[in-house]
Formats: structure tokens, sequence, C-alpha cells
């Protein structure tokens, strides 16, 4: 490289670069051994700033550009130099309507550190709704500007989009009652009739009329959208729709109301009760075939029978998809996995632990797309999101231990509108709870007592199971406690079931195996009592008050407190002879003092005092004939009562009488003392 030096010729300008050279040396020098930085280069300023973001939004431009629900959004950047010592800059952001150019007079600055995120809010009134902005920026370090930014833009949407212009459903018209809870119906909301372009989608909700409901994007032909759900319930029934806009506001809803016919029950019900597979109790033809060496065993408390399972290879299965008829068609349709359900099975495992068990699943071709049973030691209810060998899966558990040789009640919800999957034990809706988007529509069919994974069987369950209950929508959470109460508890009399009056009956409860029951709520002559049961059953004992026929009605009561049905037992009460009464006079009816009154036979006889009663207790049963006479001044006629007597009587009067003058008054008047 040649270097020409101005002024300079031949040997001088040699000896000047001799010169020059050897102070560049010694600087370089120098400076390499005092550690003295060697002065910036001309590259040396703050670099681009990145991380731009236009109210919260990514730096877009074009057609996807964000929209701001403020007129006073807020721009950011990261801000930086390569020089660490530099401390001190300043970002400034410009900003200038779409189509226009930047200038001097739209523009915000922020100072600060390096590097460090800074932003700055566009002040009011600088901005007009509907309208798009470019803003760009850049960085000075107080002796010079580093480069522009990329550009961003953004579009102030300050007006909320208008409400869709309609619904409409041929499935579930707005008038008369139609479809069921379960069956899904066709919603097709029509885009409002100006602004439609800029419409996103639209939120739905069922009854609630607030945001927060289900999101569903808009056609882009029409702007329109299509909603597919099953009513989550019977009766009056409102679907509320938001239109949303790019910006992310929502209009005023549209509320579209229609009947919904009340649940036909479940879509399949086996209760092995049979001697061979068991028949569908609804009468939908849905048989479960057991195979593997399945058998029946007792049901709980000894009622009716159980499917037995040998926890190797014993189930039962039903032969396809469990099906229902449609409430509007009556045509045979097929229970889906990936719209609300219900499942329910009451459960006796002879074991707790290891891997995953199955009291209810259905097949897919690889996989179950559901399992209610038991994992580890709590009882599950899973589903899998996709029918392959090894699906992701939302799961809920129960919140305390699953117990083996114990009758457990289980219900999995799963609600396609929420997405949400709940467990129920035994009447009682767990704390947990999971979320899955939609599952997968299985084919196969209903196992009861396996499960099916990677295409083979698996999750075989030791114990009992019963009562299984298939349905096409969301049971609710009364109908799912009621399906758990304790079975009518037993009532029996130890030393039989009659009694003398006064004496103490004992009485015994039983929970006729139910290990569930807690305690026993019973009625004691109008008194409301409880005790505890004690493996299963309690004793106790109640005043026989009353002769005759009478009962003592009971309940059984579980853990979280479920009540049976009641139970009545019936005894009788022998009542000890007894009479008693009032001796009066006619035509007054008032009580005679000094009468004799004798029971015969027996010569039992007392005498009455002012009140006028009597009383003979401790005689044996028979016919008696009761007599009171009064002598005195104004001698008074015999009262008789002939009766036989084998238990209490009550109020029976003797009437004396006097003589009776021509005018019908008594001549004179008896003793009223």
């Amino acid at each position: 490289m040649r270097f020409l030096w101005p002024g300079k010729t031949g040997r001088n300008r040699s000896r000047e670069r001799s010169r020059l050279w050897s102070a560049s040396a010694a600087f370089a020098l120098a400076a390499s051994l005092l550690a003295i930085p060697l002065p910036a280069a001309a590259a040396d300023v703050p670099l681009a700033p990145t991380n731009l973001m236009s109210h919260g939004k990514p730096c877009v431009t074009g057609d996807s550009r964000p929209s701001v629900l403020t007129a006073t959004p807020v721009l950011a950047a990261r801000q930086q130099h390569p020089t660490p010592g530099k401390q001190s800059l300043t970002t400034f952001f410009y900003w200038w309507p779409l189509g226009g150019t930047r200038n001097e007079t739209d523009v915000l600055s922020q100072a600060s550190g390096n590097p460090s995120n800074v932003s700055q809010a566009i002040p009011a009134g600088r901005l007009t709704d509907g309208s798009s902005y470019v803003w760009q920026a850049r960085t000075f370090d107080g002796t010079a500007f580093g480069p522009w930014s990329v550009k961003c833009q953004f579009t102030v949407d300050l007006t909320p989009p208008p409400a869709p212009a309609g619904v409409t459903s041929s499935d579930y018209p707005a008038d008369g009652i139609h479809g069921g809870v379960g069956v899904p119906g066709v919603f097709e909301v029509t885009a409002p009739a100006e602004g439609g372009d800029d419409i996103e989608g639209y939120e739905y909700s069922f009854d609630s009329g607030t945001l927060g409901g289900t999101f569903v994007a808009a056609r882009a032909h029409d702007h329109g959208a299509t909603i597919t759900v099953a009513p989550p319930h019977d009766g009056s029934n409102r679907l509320t729709v938001w239109s949303k806009d790019r910006a992310g506001r929502f209009s005023t809803p549209f509320t579209y109301s229609f009947s919904v016919r009340t649940p036909a029950g479940p879509a399949a019900e086996w209760t092995f009760d049979e001697t061979g597979d068991a028949g569908d109790l609804t009468g939908h033809g849905n048989t479960a075939v057991l195979s593997g060496g399945a058998t029946h065993t007792d049901g709980r408390g000894g009622v009716g029978a159980a499917l037995s399972l040998d926890g190797v290879s014993a189930f039962a299965a039903t032969n396809g998809p469990v099906r229902a008829p449609n409430p509007d068609t009556g045509t045979m349709t097929k229970v889906r996995t990936d719209h609300t359900f219900t499942v329910t099975a009451r459960v006796k495992p002879s074991a707790i632990g290891g891997g995953e068990v199955a009291a209810v699943s259905v097949d897919g071709a690889v996989t179950s797309a559901y399992v209610l049973g038991q994992s580890g030691d709590r009882w599950t209810f899973r589903m899998a999101g996709s029918d392959t060998d090894a699906p992701v899966s939302a799961v809920v558990s129960s919140d305390a231990a699953a117990t083996a040789g114990k009758w457990t009640h289980l219900a999995g919800v799963y609600d396609s509108f929420t997405h949400e999957l709940r467990l129920y034990v035994n009447g009682v809706r767990q704390s947990t709870t999971a979320t899955l988007e939609g599952g997968f529509r299985a084919t196969g069919p209903t196992a009861i007592g396996r499960a099916k994974a990677a295409g083979v069987a698996t999750g075989f369950l030791g114990g009992a199971v019963d009562d299984v209950r298939v349905y096409d929508y969301a049971e609710s959470d009364s109908h799912l406690a009621a399906f758990a109460v304790p079975l009518q508890p037993g009532v029996s009399f130890p030393d039989g079931n009659t009694v003398t009056q006064g004496e103490k009956l004992t009485v015994r409860f039983d929970a006729r195996g139910d290990t569930n029951v807690v305690r026993f709520d019973y009625d004691d002559n109008g008194s409301n009592r409880s005790v505890q049961a004690t493996g299963g059953s309690a004793t106790v004992t109640i005043d026989a008050r009353w002769a005759g026929t009478d009962f003592v009605s009971v309940v059984a009561v579980d853990e979280v407190g479920h009540r049976s049905p009641e139970a009545r037992g019936w005894f009788t009460v022998e009542g000890v002879p007894s009479i008693s009464g009032t001796v009066v006079n006619y035509p007054w009816w008032s009580p005679v003092e000094g009468a004799t009154v004798t029971l015969e036979p027996g010569g039992m006889s007392m005498v009455t005092g002012p009140d006028g009663t009597y009383r003979f207790d401790g005689f044996p049963a028979g016919h008696y004939t009761l007599t009171a006479t009064k002598d005195g001044s104004c001698p008074l006629s015999s009262g008789v009562v002939n009766r036989d007597i084998s238990e209490q009587q009550l109020g029976e009067d003797l009437i004396l009488f006097g003589p009776i003058g021509d005018d019908g008054w008594p001549i004179c008047e008896p003793e009223q003392e």
C-alpha cells in the first residue's frame, strides 16, 4: 500500500514516514501496557431498536397489522449500545399516518440504560379512530444516532363491532320442543349487515349471557359461522352470541331461545341380574356379552346379582357402539365419545394399586376413548386425545384413596361445551378437574371390566361391577348423588316384635353389607335419634308406651351424608288392663264426690274424691261390670257399665240419676261438693 504525504518529496517523505510509524508503534505499545482504550471507531453507535411492540402486539405490517383498542397506544422497543460503558441512551419513537411520511412533530422519546426496554404512550388527541399508522424508532447515545428500526403498523379501533344479524337452527327451531339433552344441533350465525369483513369470529355461551364461552372463527366468504353443539339441559335454553372483531372487541349480544325435550334416561343400562349375558334394561338392544370367564356374584347388600371378574381375562362388552333413539326421529344413533356423555358404575375391586384398571371403557381402533376405573391408589376418569398408541390424555383423580372390598359408585362426565372432565365418587363431585379439546369419536364397543391400549386388551379389573349406565348427556349432580345413596336398611327385633306396654323393645338396624354407612337415624316415639353403625349394624331400645300395633322408622346415612330410603319395622304392644273415668250426675254433669265404684268380678272398689274420678289397675283381661252408687238425703240411682277390658280404657263416665219431678227437673239437688 502506498501512502502519499502532502508537501513532502523524496528523502523528506521517507524521513516523515519513518517518524510517524515510530510514533504510532510507540502509542500502541503504551496503550497496551497501560490498558488505555483506543478512540472509538466510526461504527461505534447504538444498535437498531429491537423487540418492537404496538401496544403489546408484535410488529407487523400490511393486512395483518394489529388493531389497538385505545387512542393512546404504547410503543415499545429494546435499546442497546455495543459499548457497555455507553449507559445514557435515548430512543426516539416516530409515527405518521399510513401513506404519509415521517416528520419531526409526531415523535416521543424515552431515556434509559444500556440495554433496557423503553416505551412511550402516544398522547391523546393525536390519533383517529379507524385510521392506520406507521411507526419507527432509533436510539441516540449523546453523540450519534444508531440506525432506524424496521417499520411497524397498527390500526386504531375504538368502535365495537355490530352484533350478529341473527341465529337460526333447523335442529332446534325457536318454536316448539325439539331434540334432547346431549343431542347435537347445528346453529347458523349470520354476520352483521355492515362491517362483516372486520369480524374475526363469534363467541357463544348458554344461559349465562356473559362472555367467556367458546370461540368459533368466521367464514371467509360470508363472515358468518356454524356452531355445532348439544344443549346442556332440558327446557328453555338461551344461546347467546357475540361478534368479535380483529381488534378483539366484542359486540352487544344476540340471544337465540329454544326449548329442549326432557332427557329420556340412559342410552344403556346393565344390572347383570340375568343368568347369562347382560340385557340392556332401557330396551335399546345394547346387550353386554360376558367373555373370558366372567360370571355372576351377589350384588350390593345381596340385592340382585353383579358381574364377577377375575382381573386376568374376564369382561363383558357390547357388539358395537352403544345406541339410543334420536328423540326427534326415533332413529338409533351412536353415543359419541367426542360429545357430552356420562358413564356410571358401581365397583367393588378385590385389590387397589398398580396400573390402570377399567370398570367401563369404549374401544377405539387402537386405544380406549375413555376409561372409568382406578389407577394407583385413586379412582380415575381418563380420556384420550387421539386414537393412537401413546395418546395425550386428560385425567381426573379422586380426592381420597380407593378402598378394596367395598362397593363404590363412580361416575365420569365429559362436557364438550366446556371441554371439562368431572369425576364423582359415591355421588360427590371431586375437587380436581381436567380439560380436553374434543377427544376422538370411538366406533368400538363399550367394555365392562377391561380397557384397550396399543391395539390390545388391557386393564382387566378384579372384583365385581354392577349397575353400569351410559348417557348421551351430562347427568345432573343431584341425580348422580341419588344413585349413590345407601341401601334401605334392615330392621329386626332380637327379642321378638311383641312387648308389654311400659316395657322396653329391642330393635336392630342392619346396613345390609353397605360399608359406607356410618350411622342410623330413627324415630323413637316421635323423637328423632341417631346411633353409630358398628360393623354395619346397631342395636337400640325404645319405650313401648301405647298398646296396639306400631312401627319404628329408620334411614341409613353414609360418610358423605347421603340418606337411604326409609325402612319400617312393625311391632305389637300388649296393653296392661286398666280402666278409669269420672262419676257425674244428671242433668248437671258435675262430678260426684263420695260415690262408691265397684269392679266385678274381683270385688275391687273405691270411693271418689271431689273430682269424681276413679281408676282400677292390675286385673286380668276379661269381661267386667263397673257400678257406681251413692246413698244420701237425695238418693241417686246406680250407674252401670259392662265391658271387655284387655287394655287401657280411658274416659268411661258413670252417670248417676236423681228423682225427677213432673216438670222434668230433679226433685232434689244432689250434693255438689
